[in-house]
């Protein structure tokens, strides 16, 4: 089985800061749980183990369902207040921001901060207040974006100068990989306001499965054949995250490995997706990947399972990760199917980490984002039980040795206190 041995043992506090005085950071979200959004459900991780160490969060976001309260106290240090969803979603961001800026004025700036991944015209004039009041701002990147070099040069110039001025009122931008942070100065951001912080992962909730009979007993749980190589891929059915081209793939898989199974954790509804002709599209588009699996050529061997939350399990019974996206801020699923012991399958993508996951041939495959490749990377770990083992261990010791959720939130208290002394 996985060597699963780690310099780092999570199953310890990280440790209380020297400064173990109270830090109230408020969060801006336009969606929390329990609606699923990567950033805001990270975050709602993190606040466990942060409360220990003296930091609470207070979210405000948007009451997008009439049976999710008002206000909650999700635990002493995470309380949630939701605000009606009405409006296009720069003037919702706004009323959070508003909402936001009245408490925080009310409060003393000395240990409080204001964390937010939005930033546009409507949210600057709110944050410069909040910062003229000596709270310290702090913005949390989520996605890296694409270069348009076809532009001509004066929009380029107005982009920098719409980003610079956007991003004035904040003390900090944080960036989870050194691409993100690149793509950040280029931007138009000072290197001096970025700081890189990757995400991290749960090394004791992410971790191998420890011997083939639990393997058996965990699949015949989540109803998956229990002899069957399995493909696993994990995220939500849009296009954003290459769906398509796996599910195109497929069959030139099950070719060389007619017995193999691929197994597609995710949920179809978003309410993320602001807009109704977004969310029509969306369901477009599912439809199309639900009658694309149905074809002959997939034989009936992929399984759509479903959002989950217990993501953990999935991955612990699967055999190899496919990671197909177009697009991400760090893609943090990549590094929970490595610390599962999972060799991971992936194209290349824009945001692709430079470092965060390690080298690609040693950690993880890479591969063209084209059918083709793709299939020869998922055959090259199927085919191949002393290759795949090799990439169990090397990507569950990266992950264990420098992506460690403990480093993070190491990083982030010691963040917020830094701008939490009042300005």
């Amino acid at each position: 089985m996985i060597e699963s041995e780690c310099e780092i043992d999570s199953s310890e506090s990280y440790g209380l800061s020297a400064d173990s005085s109270p830090v109230e950071v408020s969060l801006i979200f336009r969606h929390f749980h329990p609606i699923l959004a990567g950033a805001a459900e990270r975050f709602r991780r993190y606040s466990v183990p942060l409360a220990h160490q003296g930091v609470r969060y207070g979210v405000f976001t948007l009451q997008e369902d009439e049976r999710h309260p008002a206000v909650e106290q999700m635990h002493p240090g995470l309380r949630v207040q939701r605000m009606p969803a009405q409006g296009i979603p720069w003037v919702r961001d706004a009323a959070l921001f508003q909402v936001a800026s009245s408490y925080l004025s009310s409060m003393p700036p000395e240990g409080h901060v204001l964390q937010t991944s939005l930033a546009h015209d409507l949210s600057r004039p709110w944050l410069r207040r909040i910062r003229r009041h000596g709270v310290g701002c702090l913005y949390v990147g989520t996605m890296v974006g694409g270069n348009e070099p076809s532009l001509p040069l004066w929009r380029q110039w107005v982009q920098r100068l719409k980003t610079k001025r956007n991003f004035a009122p904040f003390n900090k931008v944080v960036a989870s990989t050194t691409v993100m942070a690149r793509w950040f100065e280029n931007s138009g951001i000072t290197r001096d306001l970025i700081e890189v912080i990757p995400n991290g992962v749960d090394i004791d909730r992410f971790r191998p499965i420890a011997d083939a009979f639990e393997k058996r007993q965990l699949r015949e749980v989540l109803k998956l054949p229990t002899e069957n190589p399995i493909v696993i891929f994990a995220g939500s059915i849009v296009p954003r995250k290459g769906v398509e081209l796996l599910i195109r793939t497929w069959p030139k898989v099950l070719a060389t490995v007619p017995e193999a199974r691929l197994v597609l954790v995710g949920g179809f509804d978003r309410p993320t997706f602001m807009t109704q002709e977004r969310i029509q599209e969306l369901n477009r588009f599912q439809n199309e990947m639900r009658s694309l699996a149905a074809q002959p050529d997939c034989q009936g061997s992929i399984t759509f399972a479903g959002e989950s939350d217990r993501l953990e399990d999935w991955l612990r019974v699967a055999d190899v990760f496919a990671f197909p996206s177009e697009q991400e801020g760090m893609g943090n699923v990549v590094l929970e199917a490595m610390a599962c012991g999972l060799p991971c399958v992936i194209t290349q993508f824009l945001g692709m980490p430079e470092q965060e996951f390690g080298e690609a041939g040693q950690e993880f495959i890479l591969v063209p984002r084209d059918a083709t490749s793709l299939a020869a990377g998922l055959l090259e770990v199927l085919g191949q039980k002393s290759k795949r083992a090799a990439f169990q261990n090397a990507a569950r010791r990266w992950v264990c040795n420098f992506m460690d959720v403990n480093l993070t939130l190491r990083a982030y208290e010691t963040l917020y206190r830094s701008l939490a002394v009042g300005r």
